[in-house]
């Protein structure tokens, strides 16, 4: 498992604000949840299964009524135990690949755009 070391390294604007996302893997059923925190080049979600470093999912992320979809890229993955439910769920790191730079464009003005509501 790959955890991250701390170093700040984005190259884009992130913003904390929770999304829907549907992650597809190529087995097993999809999985729903919600971002943690959201650039145009990634996304941070936290699920109750490990993925694997470099696998990759489909993803459709919901930042309007017409979702996203995308590949993405599990880059890292961090294990957080829950004490009280004696149960493990993983923050996960997703690089965002083969996305237009339209794309990224649209995902960071509504990032922007959250910080105009404030």
């Amino acid at each position: 498992m790959v955890e991250w070391d701390g170093i700040n390294r984005r190259r884009f604007i992130r913003r904390k604000f929770p999304y829907t996302v549907h992650l597809y893997r190529e087995e097993g059923e999809p999985i729903s949840t919600y971002t943690e925190d959201i650039s145009g080049c990634g996304i941070r979600v936290t699920i109750k299964r490990k993925l694997n470093i470099d696998e990759e999912v489909n993803l459709k992320i919901y930042l309007s009524s017409n979702p996203i979809e995308c590949r993405g890229r599990v880059v890292w993955i961090r294990e957080k135990v829950n004490p009280m439910l004696e149960e493990s769920f993983f923050e996960t790191g997703i690089e965002l690949k083969h996305i237009s730079e339209e794309t990224r464009e649209y995902i960071n003005g509504c990032i922007v755009h959250l910080d105009d509501r404030k």
